[in-house]
């Protein structure tokens, strides 16, 4: 959120740019949330300790291995991948947009670090150091963005650098407390799991990555339906992408209230354990799906099927309250969003033609978060990534003939929510034993003794 409204007050121009290299890091880095995904399904339904600290090692050393990887293809490749997303040379967003991109590449590492031992400790229901090193990242990037932007006249490479060592500040605070609890002491029981467990880092890397496989491709059709809605808004020049750049980003602003709301939705339930405006809510919907996720996963260990109904009926309650809520939030700040982030009178139009769509869809997205989520923990990867690849492909048809920013979100966008609703639902009917065809046959009624 910080970095689009201080680059918004650069101009149209370097707001664009930041839109498009938004689309790539989408591509580059959260391709792997795949990883962080599954890592929390694993880790909260591993038999022991021993066997939850391999899985969440292993997964930390992937998640190092992929942010290596990008940096070094961001690095040589840049160009190429300005390109694609429709920005030449000879484009007055280039130059912002590159400057951008080569500088915030060099904290992918860092940043693959932080998405993978957020999904770990996911599993483990410690949402306490999430919180924690959510709050060092942002504080971090209040102090130094204005400080560099303005103070040491860096600009929109100032933004990124602000928004990399922050990033570098938030992998620290996971990297102190993860390290504590492996080396905790372990508990008398503990110890005789760990003589008889049979598991080896190869055996967890195949496990991850057959849930990844199904979740790559999920998160890979939707991801490129993002950049494609991105390159497609950047046809209609500079004010548009800025717009669509505003509208998505803002799902993102409220990671606070993200991980405040999933600490409550744990301790309530169970004892024992344009592109700126749509990403801040996106963050603040998807707060009860991470509940979701742990819980239901949980409760397939146990297999219990009173517990994964009631857990499904909560969690969508939850969810549809948090949508209306949101919506009508949006609604009362539409009047003063726009002015908020930019100056320039072409984007602010675009904005408050898109705000009233953006509010409207909140209700579904927040169901289809917590649908998904839902879903994921109970090991439905496979339906979850044929039906976002679907609906990933229906959008960018409809994307395809957009003739403004307007029809790109009431279309496509809207499209591909609405599959992905659809195909998440569907695995929480098999997982609740709603369809017989698809029976679980590992969820008994009632607790197991």
């Amino acid at each position: 959120m910080m970095d689009t409204a201080y680059i918004g007050r650069l101009g149209s121009d370097p707001l664009a740019a930041l839109g498009v290299c938004t689309s790539i890091f989408y591509i580059s880095f959260y391709g792997f949330l795949a990883t962080k995904t599954a890592s929390t399904t694993l880790v909260a339904s591993a038999s022991s300790k021993e066997e939850a600290k391999l899985v969440a090692l292993t997964s930390l050393q992937l998640g190092l291995a992929a942010g290596c990887l990008v940096l070094l293809i961001l690095r040589m490749f840049g160009p190429q991948c300005l390109g694609a997303m429709g920005i030449d040379a000879s484009s007055n967003i280039y130059p912002h947009a590159l400057k951008y991109l080569s500088t915030r590449c060099l904290s992918a590492p860092f940043f693959l670090i932080i998405t993978v031992a957020e999904g770990a400790l996911r599993g483990y229901g410690d949402t306490k150091i999430p919180l924690l090193a959510s709050m060092a990242t942002a504080s971090s990037m209040a102090a130094l963005e204005p400080l560099l932007m303005f103070v040491l006249g860096w600009h929109i490479r100032g933004s990124a650098a602000a928004m990399g060592l922050s990033q570098v500040v938030g992998a620290l605070v996971y990297a102190h407390f993860l390290r504590k609890r492996f080396d905790g002491k372990k508990s008398q029981d503990e110890g005789k799991n760990v003589d008889s467990t049979v598991l080896t880092k190869g055996k967890i890397l195949a496990t991850i990555a057959r849930a990844n496989a199904s979740m790559i491709l999920k998160q890979g059709s939707l991801l490129f339906t993002w950049a494609y809605a991105t390159k497609t808004a950047a046809k209609f020049g500079s004010e548009h992408v800025a717009a669509h750049q505003v509208a998505l980003s803002f799902w993102m602003v409220s990671v606070f209230s993200h991980y405040l709301f999933i600490s409550s939705s744990n301790t309530i339930f169970s004892n024992d354990s344009c592109s700126f405006l749509s990403q801040v809510f996106a963050y603040i919907l998807d707060s009860v799906s991470v509940g979701a996720q742990i819980l239901l996963s949980k409760a397939r260990t146990r297999k219990s099927l009173d517990e994964v109904r009631s857990v499904t009926k909560y969690m969508t309650s939850v969810a549809t309250i948090q949508g209306l809520v949101i919506t009508l939030i949006i609604a009362g700040l539409t009047p003063y969003i726009p002015s908020f982030f930019t100056k320039d009178a072409a984007v602010i139009a675009q904005l408050k033609t898109l705000l009233p769509i953006i509010s409207i869809q909140q209700v579904l997205i927040s169901l289809t978060f917590v649908m998904e989520a839902l879903a994921a923990g109970g090991g439905q990867f496979a339906l979850l990534g044929i039906g976002t690849a679907v609906s990933a492909f229906v959008a960018i048809t409809l994307m395809s003939s957009a003739s403004s920013v307007l029809e790109i979100w009431n279309g496509g966008i809207l499209a591909m929510f609405l599959g992905r609703f659809a195909a998440a639902t569907l695995g929480v009917l098999n997982v609740n034993a709603l369809l017989p065809r698809f029976k679980v046959s590992f969820i008994k009624r009632g607790k197991t003794q």
